[in-house]
Order: structure tokens, then C-alpha cells, then sequence
């Protein structure tokens, strides 16, 4: 089938994705090259859009636990934790629901449309041992990856590290944690680059609430067949297993069935990019597959204040895949000046089978869906003068069964060179194709295969100004989105329907202090006013208030201590049992320093949640109690 598309787009070259996974490889001895947000080299000071890096050391610095505590201190985030660490993980940016958040894994999608959630990735999935960098793209981006994109990008680069080393770490703590993983890379001359790492995390009991259990593997490779011509391979297979309390039961403290729901899923992401520079052009050649099969058994949930009814019991077996293939080729033009332009193509799988238990009786339902979308896209950067950035995007998406939805960004940057403060501001379109869960559930169920994509139409101005004599920076931004076509299921009819509208408007403020060498200080704070339309019940798990600080200190050459708090306020959420509320403020500070014992060798103590703050996250479900942990970190 042709793709209807503007003409400029049209004369596209065939080929992939791949200028956003082109920069896998940070410029360590400058500032990092991005690779969320545009399909052209770009570093972050000539970003337009919000965009928050989260490099290897800051990661090294957090100590995280798990994947939800990587992303605590970014502005516009909210993450949430439902239950225990086995416990579904969401991530909202600035007021979306999690499954408008796209999210990366090396340049590769990973959510799966067909789970309950509309396809939200569960980000406790995640590892810390593995990821290099963490790029976070807050707003609608669907003019640079189409579906999905509406609400942000969440870009998780893993580990290269591109010399030969090997390195073992290990660490246990309270409450059932333990962790472990191991790293080696290998260099044949400059023609070969290998890398490769397997990590074990295992946090939480049963008796608590829950447990998590995640095994990875990831593999790279980076080929250098020519000066011009470079080739990277990249895999990684995840494995879980998990226990929680089902969502919206309440939790391990007013849950009326206390049996826990249990996950098993299994997921492998692989990705191949070409490269081939002919000065001023550069090619990129990209193929990529995500697969995910997923096996839950859950209890249900008990008639409260919320259902007469509750949730029945099921256990259900889904099975996505993803294949896509990209094509594109950027140039440099005039100046400092650069266009990229290709085509994407796609192709999705999805299969469930489940038996609800329904008063007795088993009801089966299942479910076998494809989808194929077809994209072209454009992007330009312009260096309008030596102190004005231009950027404009435009991409176009036929997708089966939905239509075609063509999405446009617009944004710009300036610098005031005798201040070292920059001005800038965005406007971008999103959507999202329905999940194959909302088009495949049965009619009688819910299920609606005429849903509309859901579509998001917002932008930001921002500021960011430099301190003098390099002592940090500061910055505030100001947001606006207008969400409509949201799905929703309506009460009246018994389906799913395409109704809400939501509002959502607020502001983000940043400081960055490093005063000298030895400590520096980061604190945010995001207010959030959001409204759905003809309706008075707020959104869940939107803290009208949000931040945080983190402090760190070098004691001594051999000696760092990090300082981290996080903090909300005016949050709803709901449960079955107790109905809506809105839930007390949170408030958890964390502790942990790193000693080099001496040269390849380190340790690492941590205090999670120094003060033993009861925090109520979710409805019924206590946040984690103060625990110690610590690790032991080794270069062979």
C-alpha cells in the first residue's frame, strides 16, 4: 500500500529509526551527543525540547536499588511503585497517563500493547547495573517516533564500555534484596568492539506484599569495517518473575483476598544498524525486533466501596512482536545547518488468551490482532545566526486500522552570549493507536474495535541561565497540553469509548550547584494543575506538587556521599475497597557513600529511606521501610 504523504517526504530514501541510535556512543571528552529528541547530532545545550540526561556517573553516584529509583529526581516525573518491588512500576510526564509514555531500550521500542495498561512499560523491569545513560523527552514527540510518543520518551541506553575490562558486582540488604552482575569487554584492534553482561536483582518477600526476580543478558557488538563504515549489534533478554497484591485490591494492608497475583514474563530486544559516511551525507540502515510472551495469575479483587463487583479471577497468556525496519539519510547543509529525512515500517503481533472466573464459571476470552504501520518523516536543524537554533519535524503514519495521522514539531533556541542564558520553546502533536487489549476484548467485555487514536497537542517555553564563574545552572520551564480522544470506559453503555478530554498545564524548576570540585547540589520542583473535562474527579497518581534534592560530597579522593530526597503532595488515587482519596504527603530521603578500598576495587553502603518514613504511594500499600544494603565492586 502507498503511503500518502507531503512530497518532500515522499522522495524519502528507504531506511530506519537509525539516526536516534546513531550516537550509542557518548563524546566522553565533551558534552554528550543525544540520541532522544532528534535524528541529527545534537548536544543537549542545543536541544529545544525538555530533555533530561541521566549519565553512567550519576547512576553510579544514585546507587539505585531498581529501575523506578533511576528516575526519581527528574522534573515532570512521577513514578509510582503499586504494592512491593513486585509491584507494577509506572512513569507519568507531565500529567499523562503512563502508556502515552514511549519507551527505549537502545533505540527500540519495548512497550506491548497488549497488556491491561493500555501498553505501559513496567519500568521495575529495569536493572541499574546495565544502563549507560538514561535520556528522558518530556512532552508529545510523535512527529520523531509516531505512535505511542504522545506524553514523552524514556530512551534506556545500555552499557558499552569499549576497552577490555571485566568487572564483578555484587550486594545484599534487607527486606529479601540482593544483586549481582558481571561485565567484560574485549577489543580486536580498532575493527572490533565487543561487550557483554548478565545481572541477577531478587528484591522483596512475600510476607511484605510481594518479590521481584529479574535475570538479563545483553551483548554489543561495534564493527568498524571502514573509516566511513561502522555496523552495531545489539541483544538483550530479560527474564522475570514476580508477586503483588493485584492493582487497585488495596494493597498488603486492606486487600480482603490475600492471595498474591503472580507474573512470569520473558523478553528479548535486538537491534543491527548500518552506518556509512560519505562526507556530507551519512546513511543509516536499521532493523530491530522486540518479543515478549507474559503469563499472570491473579486472584482478583474483592466487591468494595469502587464495584459491587470487583475483578474476577484469571489467568491469562499474552505473546506481542515487534519487527521494524528503518531508513534515513542526513546531510549537512550551509553552516552548521542539517536535514534528515527517511521511512519506517512496521509490524506488530499480538495474541491473549484468557478465562476469566466469573461466579464459578470459567469464560474464556482470546484474542489474535496484527497491525502494520507505514511512516516518513523530516527533520531540519537551522543555524539561523551563531546564536539561533530552528528546528522543525514532521512525520507521517498510516497505520492499519486506524487511519493516518501526520504529526508535526516546531521549536527554537537562543542564547544571549553576554549572559550565557538561553531562551527556548517547542510545540509538538502526539498520538496513540488504541491497545490491542481495548480492540480485542470482546464487545460484551468492554472491548470496542472502533476506537479512535488518542491524540495530545502542547508545548513549553523554558529558561535556562548559566551561573557565573562556573558555579551551575538554573532553569524553569512552562508546559501546556490539551489530550482528547482519551479512552475511557463508559459506565452507561458498558464499553470502551473514546470520550475524555484532559487539560494539563504547570511548571518545572531546576538548579544545578557545583560551587567547587568537591560537592554539588541538584533540586527540583514540578507544580502540576490538571483537568479532565466535564468530569470532577481528578487524574490518579498526578501530585499536584513534586520534587526533590540531591546532594553530593567528596570527602576525600577515595571517598563520595550522595544525599537524595523525594517529595509529593496533593496526590489522588483510588482502590476498590476504600474508593477515591487523596493520599498523605511523601516524603523519603536516602543515604549512601562509595569507598575506592584501593585501585579496581570499591564498596558501596546505602540507607534507603533514612528517616523510616511510612510513605502511602499507593492506596494500602506502605512504601519501603528504612533498609540497609551493600555492595562490593571489583575490576579484574
Amino acid at each position: 500500500m502507498a503511503i500518502s504523504v507531503p512530497l518532500a517526504i515522499a522522495l524519502a530514501l528507504w531506511l530506519p529509526d537509525a539516526a536516534r541510535a546513531q550516537a550509542q556512543r557518548p563524546d566522553r571528552a565533551s558534552e554528550p551527543v543525544m540520541v532522544t529528541g532528534t535524528r541529527l547530532p545534537a548536544t543537549l545545550r542545543q536541544s529545544t525540547d525538555s530533555l533530561t540526561i541521566i549519565t553512567r556517573e550519576q547512576i553510579d553516584t544514585l546507587a539505585a536499588a531498581s529501575g523506578p529509583d533511576l528516575l526519581r529526581q527528574v522534573p515532570g516525573l512521577q513514578v509510582d511503585q503499586m504494592g512491593g518491588p513486585g509491584g507494577l512500576s509506572s512513569v507519568y510526564i507531565r500529567g499523562s497517563d503512563s502508556n502515552h509514555v514511549l519507551v527505549l531500550i537502545d533505540g527500540v521500542r519495548v512497550n506491548d500493547p497488549t497488556n491491561s495498561r493500555g501498553g505501559g512499560f513496567d519500568i521495575s523491569s529495569l536493572d541499574p547495573a546495565l544502563v549507560e545513560r538514561i535520556e528522558v523527552l518530556r512532552g508529545a514527540a510523535s512527529a520523531i517516533y509516531g505512535a505511542d510518543a504522545m506524553g514523552g520518551v524514556i530512551n534506556i541506553v545500555l552499557r558499552r564500555d569499549g576497552a577490555a575490562s571485566a568487572r564483578l558486582v555484587a550486594a545484599v540488604g534487607g527486606f529479601g534484596y540482593a544483586s549481582g552482575n558481571a561485565r567484560a569487554s574485549l577489543s580486536l584492534g580498532s575493527a572490533l568492539m565487543l561487550d557483554g553482561a548478565v545481572s541477577r536483582l531478587r528484591d522483596g518477600r512475600d510476607a511484605d506484599g510481594g518479590r521481584i526476580d529479574l535475570t538479563q543478558y545483553s551483548a554489543k557488538a561495534h564493527i568498524t569495517v571502514d573509516p566511513r563504515s561502522t555496523i552495531d549489534l545489539a541483544v538483550r533478554r530479560g527474564e522475570r518473575r514476580s508477586s503483588a497484591f493485584p492493582d487497585d485490591s488495596g494493597g498488603v494492608q486492606l486487600a480482603v483476598l490475600r492471595t498474591l497475583e503472580r507474573k512470569s514474563s520473558d523478553d528479548t530486544v535486538f537491534s543491527a544498524d548500518g552506518r556509512w559516511s560519505l562526507d556530507p551525507v551519512s546513511l543509516v540502515l536499521g532493523v530491530s525486533s522486540f518479543r515478549k510472551r507474559e503469563d499472570i495469575d491473579s486472584p482478583g479483587v474483592a466487591p468494595g466501596q469502587r464495584s459491587d463487583f470487583g475483578v474476577p479471577s484469571s489467568q491469562s497468556h499474552t505473546d506481542y512482536r515487534r519487527d521494524s525496519g528503518t531508513a534515513s539519510v542526513a546531510m549537512r547543509l550551509a553552516g552548521a545547518s542539517q536535514l534528515a529525512l527517511g521511512i519506517e515500517l512496521q509490524n506488530e503481533h499480538g495474541v491473549n488468551d484468557t478465562v476469566y472466573e466469573f461466579f464459578g464459571t470459567p469464560i474464556p476470552v482470546a484474542f489474535d490482532l496484527h497491525r502494520r504501520t507505514q511512516s516518513a518523516f523530516v527533520e531540519t536543524i537551522v543555524q539561523a545566526s551563531r546564536d539561533l537554533i530552528l528546528k522543525a519535524g514532521l512525520r507521517h503514519d498510516h497505520i492499519e486500522g486506524s487511519g493516518s495521522r501526520t504529526s508535526p514539531n516546531l521549536g527554537l533556541r537562543y542564547h544571549w552570549a553576554t549572559i550565557d542564558g538561553s531562551l527556548k520553546a517547542s510545540y509538538s502533536e502526539g498520538f496513540k493507536p488504541p491497545s490491542f487489549f481495548a480492540l480485542g476484548l470482546p464487545i460484551p467485555l468492554g472491548g470496542n474495535p472502533d476506537l479512535r487514536p488518542e491524540r495530545n497537542q502542547g508545548g513549553s517555553v523554558g529558561y535556562e541561565q548559566s551561573l557565573g564563574g562556573g558555579l551551575g545552572s538554573a532553569g524553569v520551564s512552562l508546559f501546556k497540553s490539551k489530550y482528547t480522544d482519551l479512552v475511557t470506559f463508559d459506565n452507561n453503555t458498558g464499553q470502551t469509548v473514546n470520550a475524555n478530554q484532559v487539560d494539563i498545564h504547570g511548571a518545572e524548576f531546576e538548579v544545578h550547584l557545583k560551587p567547587t570540585t568537591g560537592w554539588s547540589l541538584r533540586a527540583h520542583f514540578t507544580r502540576l494543575f490538571s483537568h479532565v473535562v466535564d468530569s470532577d474527579e481528578p487524574l490518579r497518581q498526578r501530585p499536584g506538587r513534586r520534587g526533590g534534592v540531591q546532594f553530593d560530597w567528596t570527602v576525600a579522593p577515595d571517598l563520595q556521599v550522595a544525599w537524595r530526597t523525594e517529595y509529593s503532595a496533593l496526590m489522588f488515587d483510588s482502590s476498590v475497597p476504600t474508593g477515591n482519596l487523596t493520599l498523605p504527603t511523601y516524603l523519603r530521603s536516602d543515604l549512601n557513600g562509595s569507598w575506592r578500598l584501593r585501585p579496581g576495587m570499591s564498596l558501596t553502603l546505602a540507607i534507603d529511606n533514612v528517616f523510616d518514613k511510612r510513605n502511602v504511594s499507593y492506596v494500602g500499600a506502605t512504601a519501603l521501610q528504612r533498609r540497609g544494603r551493600v555492595g562490593l565492586s571489583l575490576a579484574l
